[in-house]
């Protein structure tokens, strides 16, 4: 009698669901019976249909909308308009390994970029170049402005002294490597270290335009279930999947043009500003030179020619989906000879084996090629095009002559002219990024889901770099006599994790809890082989044709092994509670198989949704709090002492290496409390987030130099603390919306301070990252900012001089629709305070040639520290949709076609004399942004596009 009664309380519901402001249908919308497990999507033409309880209600959820809820009524038939929700309140965000959860449950203060964010205003030739100022909390630095990346992304501050403050990238659920892999450059150029080689970071492998989303996990408190892997923050890309109906093509054409954002400039040369500056015999040779040559033109005042070609097709039905893409992007640098070239095919699939089962892979294969010339530090190499600049008289002919040879430079240590159309600084990476995910529902109910996921992925890549220095490069003359540098450094990386989760509905679905529990595994094996070759025979440009040759070989591999749990209780998306904890050992800490506990918990309380609110004017209200804790390892090698191998007139042996292994180390552990509240007015037309948030680094590791009479030169500890505090705001709004205009703006406002709290130590300059306290460098200090630049005063101490930390950030991004057919869109970004060591100003100023000098009437500055403040249009553009009607019969065919330009760093407002402010000599990973030493130029891009869907 029971299951009579239930069936006839059983009806179907059916319906479409459309855009409340064009009309057009909805496809994929999410429609779930409120309470239960019980879903289904629309499909390609919105319609869907569902078995419903009576008395039931349904929600429709879909990305960028507000989420609709229906109650059932007597009629069959329910059709759904749903309106834009700019407050992004129903999307969907990660919360676990194996869970997720709408926007406004969260507890985290978590940043989202869309695909179409992310690249639909203007083309972007790398994924974390594409983040510049989309979301608080966020702080990006581009090394170097050469094509293919360099860009360092920062997290709520400094995470590490000698790990990396580069966040973890996983592409859907696979480690990453974004490694910086130096070509050898310093062993001809006499740079310091592998961080000053100008390299690029591996992320620029990825195509920004395969990504349907981005998730950005800040801070520990949103992180901590991503254990040691996670303590700069974690970054989740999903890329893109076939959506069920009619298969859609999309090809895309980008062609544009770069140019150098700014040049320094000559000097008002005359007679007399020649004889002061050097001497009268320098003077007569002036006079009589026919012309004054601009070199720095010559080598950065090319016009680099872009394109970006992509296809896709993608679908699928009610089991199958897939998306299948294919790239190429083709990039010129404004240096001749540089350039950046990435081909890209991609697949993802998706299968329903049956209502328990499914799978999902997704494979990637990429090949890129970077020529990335000779820029930044070096000592005396005559390879760096800005040192020789800044030595270089205008007055002198560096040009080849009729039989092609270049005259040496006679107040510099090369001729840039021949490094850059006979030197090559080149690498090609061969990349394969795949990944699997399977579902099996052991038990799907109304309200009871119990299911086992299982997914793993592998990131394999070969990069192989190239350097080479003609013998008749003068300062290779006598010394080397030609460099050719090559390496081979294969990166694996593997990773799986297997979870369980247990979903409950009770109370009517008004109480549910969420568990999920599993494991996660990890290996990374690296592998580096370089072989040098010097003494080369005249022309050639091989290892094998010399007379000197080395060969080194690294070789690296770690494992960890951890344990998840996490428990989420929701009360009706009232009061929101989750706890959650991973275990984790690995082979990079001193006791291999000790576990390391880093600990979550959160609670979220929507106020607005208690049935004492009335306040319609405010339609969200929500106060959250959130704890987390996250760790980093030692890096590989940290632990033990090396034994070198040695050649002594053909005896083989062994030494030991000066760096002291210290075999007791184990993770610096972060750990942050966060405190927010988000509220959201007049139905989700104006959405604003607040958050305050206090991050602490214990136990930090560091090299420390050693006492000579232990016989090494340096170890590594855990003796420092530091601390990290913040504020970030975020105010987004539809101010008009309306058949003629559609205006979507955001506002993000955000700033941070990084402060070393304890060293165990005496002060001392953190290794890799400065110059010294003659020039400038990061002194560790106990109460001070770790982002200080410090140099010696008159007396010899040690005093801050600047901090390369900006007051605060703002970007301002603003969307319109009009004339239906048209979308503007542009990016305003705003660094306020944040200071940089010019020392490229310094080099000009000892060459002479400093346009400056005209200017405050002296050669020298005192300390070289300028503002590096700057207001940046990021980007621009307008695009035009073309209507269907104008197509005629062809449109039966094509589905759309959209034509646009765009434009990328167009206009800087800044007092900084350098290249650009955003500058980092040192590299993408470690703390020393702000030192500028001659780097490759930032540039501006211009972009047409066409987009056509069939």
């Amino acid at each position: 009698m029971l299951s009579v009664s239930v069936a006839y309380a059983q009806k179907t519901i059916s319906g479409t669901v459309t855009d409340g402001s064009s009309g057009e249908v909805l496809v994929g919308v999410n429609v779930i019976v409120k309470g239960t497990a019980t879903g289904t999507l629309t499909d390609l033409d919105g319609n869907y249909r569902i078995e419903v309880a009576d008395g039931s209600a349904l929600l429709f959820t879909y990305v960028g909308y507000a989420t609709a809820e229906i109650a059932i009524g007597a009629a069959s038939t329910v059709d759904v308009s749903m309106t834009v929700d700019v407050t992004n309140l129903e999307e969907v965000v990660v919360t676990g390994l194996a869970s997720s959860i709408k926007r406004s449950n969260l507890a985290n203060a978590v940043a989202t970029v869309s695909g179409e964010e992310l690249v639909g205003t203007t083309n972007q030739p790398t994924l974390d170049g594409a983040l510049y100022g989309k979301m608080t909390g966020v702080n990006i630095t581009a090394s170097s402005g050469a094509p293919g990346g360099g860009i360092g992304v920062r997290l709520r501050g400094i995470s590490s002294i000698k790990g990396n403050n580069q966040p973890l990238f996983i592409i859907d659920g696979v480690y990453l490597n974004n490694s910086e892999i130096p070509s050898g450059v310093r062993n001809a150029s006499g740079a310091n270290r592998g961080n000053e080689e100008n390299s690029a970071n591996r992320i620029a492998d990825l195509d920004p335009s395969d990504i349907e989303s981005i998730e950005v996990l800040k801070g520990a408190s949103a992180a901590a279930i991503y254990g040691t892997r996670a303590n700069a923050g974690v970054v989740i890309i999903t890329t893109k999947t076939g959506k069920s109906g009619r298969t859609d093509v999309n090809f895309s054409q980008d062609i544009g043009f770069s140019k150098v954002q700014r040049l320094i400039g000559l000097r008002n040369w005359t007679a007399a500003s020649v004889a002061a500056t050097y001497d009268d015999d320098e003077a007569a040779l002036f006079s009589a030179a026919d012309q004054l040559y601009d070199y720095e033109e010559e080598i950065y005042g090319e016009t680099g020619l872009i394109t970006n070609t992509k296809i896709s097709v993608s679908g699928g039905n009610e089991k199958s989906s897939f998306y299948l893409a294919g790239s190429t992007r083709d990039e010129e640098g404004i240096i001749k000879g540089t350039g950046f070239d990435r081909n890209s095919i991609r697949l993802n699939l998706k299968h329903k084996l049956s209502d328990k089962l499914d799978i999902a892979f997704n494979t990637n294969y990429i090949n890129t090629k970077t020529n990335r010339g000779f820029t930044g530090n070096e000592n005396e190499g005559g390879l760096s095009y800005g040192y020789n600049l800044a030595y270089t008289r205008p007055w002198y002919d560096l040009h080849p002559d009729e039989f092609g040879n270049y005259p040496d430079n006679p107040t510099s240590f090369g001729n840039m002219l021949l490094v850059r159309d006979k030197a090559e600084n080149s690498d090609e990476v061969n990349r394969f990024i795949t990944g699997a995910k399977i579902n099996y529902n052991i038990i799907k109910e109304t309200n009871t889901l119990l299911k086992l996921t299982f997914n793993g992925g592998i990131d394999y890549f070969l990069n192989e770099t190239y350097v080479y220095v003609p013998e008749t490069h003068q300062g290779q003359v006598g010394q080397q006599n030609g460099f050719v540098g090559v390496g081979k450094n294969t990166f694996n990386n593997r990773n799986f994790q297997s979870f369980v989760v247990f979903d409950k509905y009770l109370n009517g679905g008004a109480l549910r809890f969420s568990t999920q529990a599993g494991i996660s595994y990890l290996k990374f094996d690296r592998n580096f082989v370089y072989n040098q070759a010097t003494q080369l025979i005249p022309g050639q440009t091989s290892l094998e044709q010399s007379g000197a040759r080395s060969i080194e070989q690294t070789r690296e591999n770690d494992e960890e092994f951890g344990i998840i749990f996490q428990e989420e209780v929701n009360w009706d998306d009232k009061v929101i509670g989750t706890i959650g904890m991973r275990m984790d050992k690995s082979s990079l800490n001193g006791d291999p198989n000790k576990y390391y506990n880093f600990l979550k918990a959160s609670l979220a309380v929507n106020i607005a949704n208690f049935d004492f609110w009335t306040f319609e004017p405010i339609s969200q209200f929500k106060l959250r709090t959130a704890y987390g804790q996250t760790g980093s390892s030692a890096t590989y090698g940290s632990l033990f002492t090396n034994l070198n191998a040695t050649n002594i007139q053909g005896n083989g042996g062994t030494t030991i290496d000066p760096k002291r292994g210290t075999p007791t180390l184990f993770p610096e552990t972060s750990s942050e409390i966060e405190f927010g509240a988000d509220l959201g007015f007049l139905d989700g037309k104006v959405g604003l987030e607040a958050t305050y948030y206090i991050r602490k680094v214990e136990d930090l590791l560091f090299d420390r130099s050693t006492p000579t009479s232990s016989g090494f030169t340096s170890e590594v500890l855990n003796e420092a603390d530091l601390e990290n505090k913040g504020i970030e705001l975020g105010l987004s709004a539809r101010p008009i919306s309306n058949d003629a205009i559609q205006w979507t703006t955001n506002i993000n406002w955000w700033k941070n301070q990084s402060t070393l709290t304890r060293l165990g130590v005496d002060p001392f300059p953190a290794p890799d990252n400065g110059f010294g306290l003659g020039l400038g460098t990061f002194y560790l200090r106990e109460g001070h900012r770790i982002t200080a630049i410090v140099q010696n005063d008159a007396n010899g101490v040690a005093t801050d001089v600047a901090n390369t930390e900006p007051d605060f950030q703002m970007s301002f991004m603003n969307q319109l629709t009009f004339l239906k057919n048209f979308d503007f869109s542009f990016l305003l970004h705003w660094k306020k305070g944040g200071d940089a060591l010019n020392l490229s100003a310094l080099l000009l100023d000892d060459g002479g040639i400093n346009p400056e000098i005209d200017g405050r009437g002296s050669q020298y500055k005192d300390t070289y520290i300028e503002s590096a403040a700057y207001v940046r249009l990021r980007e621009v553009a307008l695009y035009y949709r073309v209507p269907m009607s104008a197509l005629g019969s062809v449109n039966k065919v094509i589905r759309g076609i959209k034509v646009g330009i765009s434009g990328r760093n167009l206009w800087t407002q800044t007092d900084y004399s350098g290249y650009d402010p955003e500058v980092s000599t040192n590299g993408s990973g470690v703390i020393s942004n702000g030192l500028d030493v001659t780097p490759f130029p930032s540039t501006k891009q211009f972009y047409f596009h066409l987009n056509v869907n069939f």
